[in-house]
C-alpha cells in the first residue's frame, strides 16, 4: 500500500523499491510505466470539441468522477499484471481537476479518492506523482504548494533507479513563478546542482507541461512553456547529457525533438482526451544505450513486458 504523503529527504525520492545505493549503478535492462492527467473531475466540468477543451456547465453539488474512477482503477489494475513487474509507475501531474482554492471540499473529495485508487498499486511497484496545474495552479502561490506537498510529497525531486538519474520538475515554476520566486529559485539552483551529480550518467526528466509540441520556437500557449525559460532549461539538460523528457498535459499523444537527439514524449491521458487517443499509458524500456518506448490504450496494454520488448 502507498503511504501519503509520499516524503522524500531534500527532494530525492527514496523508498523500497528504487533510490537505493545500488540503484546508482547499471544493472541490467528494466521497464517503468508513464501515465498523466488521471485529472478527477475533468470530464463532469468540461467537454472536447476540435480536439479543445471547453467548459461545460456544472455544479459542485451534483459533479462526480465516476469515469475517472474507472479508468484509474483500470490503469492500477494494467500496472499491477504486468510481468515482470516495472520498477515504477510514475504520473506526470493533473492528478485531479479542481483549481487549488476552488471548492477546497470538492478539491479535497478528488484528491482523497485519487489517493484511495492509486493506494492499490502494488507495494512491489513504486508509484511516483508530478504535480501539474491542476494540482498547484495555473499561478501557484505559496500556499497552494505546501498543500500539495502535504497531500502528495515533494513538488520535484530526483531518484536513482538501475543507474540512471531521473528527475521531476514542477513546470508551475516556469509557467508562472509571479507569486513564488523564492521557491522556484529554489528549484533553479537544486536543478543545477542535480545536473552536476549525475558525473556522467544517464539523465531521464520529467514534467507535466511539455516544452513545445512542435517546435522550439513556437508562440507560447497553454501547451508549452514559456519561450524564455524553454530556450535556457533545454539547453541546460542538452548540456548535462538528458536526451528523453516526458510529460502529459496535452491529453493526447505527440513528440518532438530538441537538437535532433533530446526527444520529447508527450502522453495522453489517463482520463479525458482532447484528440483521437484513448486511454491508456506508455511502457518505457531502458536499457543500456537507449530507451524505447510505447502508448498502449487499455484495451491493448500488454500483460507480458517480455513479448513486448
Amino acid at each position: 500500500m502507498v503511504n501519503w504523503p509520499i516524503y522524500t529527504k531534500d527532494n530525492e525520492y527514496k523508498n523500497s523499491q528504487i533510490g537505493n545505493e545500488n540503484d546508482k549503478s547499471w544493472q541490467e535492462d528494466f521497464y517503468f510505466v508513464q501515465g498523466a492527467d488521471p485529472q478527477f473531475g475533468m470530464m463532469g466540468t468540461a467537454y472536447e470539441k476540435d480536439g479543445i477543451c471547453r467548459k461545460a456547465d456544472w455544479s459542485p453539488e451534483t459533479i462526480n468522477w465516476d469515469e475517472e474512477i474507472r479508468l484509474a482503477k483500470l490503469s492500477v489494475e494494467k500496472v499491477n499484471q504486468l510481468d515482470p513487474k516495472p520498477r515504477f509507475f510514475i504520473i506526470c501531474g493533473d492528478l485531479t481537476h479542481q483549481m487549488p482554492g476552488e471548492f477546497p471540499k470538492l478539491k479535497q473529495k478528488q484528491i482523497d479518492d485519487f489517493k484511495r485508487v492509486y493506494s492499490q498499486v502494488d507495494p512491489s511497484i513504486a508509484l511516483i506523482c508530478v504535480c501539474g496545474n491542476h494540482d498547484v495552479g495555473d499561478t501557484p502561490t505559496p500556499k497552494s504548494i505546501q498543500k500539495y506537498r502535504t497531500s502528495y510529497g515533494d513538488d520535484y525531486f530526483s531518484f536513482w533507479c538501475g543507474g540512471v538519474l531521473f528527475i521531476a520538475l514542477n513546470t508551475q515554476y516556469y509557467k508562472d513563478r509571479s507569486c513564488v520566486q523564492e521557491l522556484a529559485e529554489e528549484q533553479d539552483k537544486w536543478l543545477d546542482e542535480q545536473l552536476d551529480k549525475a558525473n556522467g550518467s544517464p539523465i531521464v526528466c520529467f514534467s507535466h507541461i511539455p516544452w513545445f509540441v512542435k517546435d522550439v520556437d513556437e508562440r507560447e500557449g497553454i501547451f508549452n512553456i514559456p519561450l524564455e525559460w524553454r530556450l535556457k532549461v533545454l539547453e541546460k539538460l542538452y548540456t548535462a547529457g538528458v536526451r528523453y523528457m516526458f510529460c502529459g498535459h496535452y491529453h493526447r499523444n505527440a513528440g518532438t525533438f530538441y537538437k535532433n537527439d533530446f526527444e520529447i514524449i508527450i502522453n495522453s491521458a489517463i482520463g479525458m482526451q482532447l484528440g483521437d487517443d484513448k486511454s491508456g499509458m506508455r511502457l518505457v524500456k531502458v536499457s543500456k544505450d537507449k530507451i524505447t518506448h510505447k502508448y498502449y490504450d487499455f484495451e491493448s496494454f500488454p500483460k507480458d513486458l517480455n513479448s513486448k520488448s
